[in-house]
């Protein structure tokens, strides 16, 4: 999403050639079909769109960013914090960028700098191991006021266990997000649940095309052993893993989704428990998370089932968050 020199060079060079192709071939053609005065505005507009988002891009990281998008990073990405000086920039560039290019729509609820800024960290911290990544397709994410159920529905008495979703089919390029579970899955870095990171993971397992589990154009050297050790832990009996949530055992997509949770929120303990998993994810993602985690050891926060819930809606824990919930991928052929 960044534009390097090398980048801009080669955007340039491309707009300038195609440009001179379509000039050339417009005054080839004027005494059949154009006249010839079209022939350099028509080429400076294709010169125009081939430069207009690597032009924007460039103009948008030349903005600083917002003082309240930096409050709620430091404040709530412990990801952001760990990075060094010119880490921190260039997340600052990504997340930039990200805001400007992708929706974020509020259903029956308010997009405030929170919600947007936790939404592009979400999107960052699995590709901030890419030097170039594109979340291609990704056209709008609609943020709702809960979780939601059948049909979206998030009206009192329809069962509501679904925090967040990509669509496929007529919904391809929707993410829906619950804004307090968005909110909640920053709040306890160390409880292997993020509805954001999850929801994100699916769509670099679909970069090659498909939401299968096994992102084949990253995985390089692990997809071998990945398929290999998904297959078996799809056998078990999910309740032979405590430490791995049971959606996990839903399919192959959702495990790697609920794996890559575990992976940016506990790496310590998936290094200990499960080395060779812990092995084929960092090559998968190029980033090596529980050494460069290690910087920051946020406490835990314990919190009582009657107290109010650390998501901020206003309601008990226990009624809240505590709640068993599910996230993934939705079909509505």
């Amino acid at each position: 999403m960044l534009v390097t020199e090398e980048i801009n060079r080669k955007n340039q060079h491309h707009a300038v050639i195609i440009a001179g192709v379509v000039a050339v071939l417009i005054t080839v053609s004027a005494l059949k079909w154009f006249p010839a005065l079209l022939a350099l505005p028509l080429a400076w507009w294709t010169h125009h769109l081939l430069r207009r988002r690597t032009l924007r891009r460039i103009a948008v990281v030349a903005e600083p960013l917002p003082d309240a998008w930096e409050e709620v990073l430091l404040s709530n990405v412990v990801f952001f914090r760990a990075l060094d000086e010119a880490g921190k920039e260039r997340f600052r560039n990504l997340v930039k960028v990200f805001i400007d290019e992708v929706p974020i729509t509020g259903i029956r609820t308010d997009v405030d700098d929170t919600t947007r800024s936790l939404v592009a960290a979400s999107a960052i911290i699995p590709i901030f191991g890419f030097d170039d990544w594109e979340y291609a397709g990704l056209g709008e994410i609609l943020i709702y006021p809960g979780a939601f159920g059948e049909d979206y529905r998030t009206d009192e008495g329809v069962s509501r266990n679904t925090l967040g979703m990509i669509g496929v089919n007529h919904l391809s390029g929707v993410m829906i997000l619950s804004k307090p579970d968005l909110i909640s899955g920053f709040r306890n870095h160390q409880d292997k649940r993020n509805v954001g990171i999850h929801e994100f993971a699916h769509l670099v397992d679909k970069a090659d095309g498909s939401v299968d589990g096994l992102p084949t154009n990253v995985a390089g050297d692990a997809a071998g052993p990945w398929i290999g050790w998904v297959a078996e832990e799809l056998k078990r009996d999910p309740r032979a893993r405590e430490e791995i949530d049971d959606y996990a055992y839903t399919n192959e997509a959702e495990y790697f989704a609920v794996l890559s949770e575990y992976f940016f929120e506990a790496p310590d303990i998936l290094q200990q428990r499960h080395p060779e998993v812990y092995s084929m994810m960092r090559k998968m993602y190029h980033q090596d998370t529980r050494s460069f985690l290690s910087v920051v050891k946020p406490r835990a926060r314990r919190v009582g089932r009657n107290t109010p819930c650390p998501c901020g809606s206003s309601k008990k824990y226990k009624k809240c968050c505590s709640r068993r919930t599910k996230r993934g991928i939705k079909s509505t052929a």
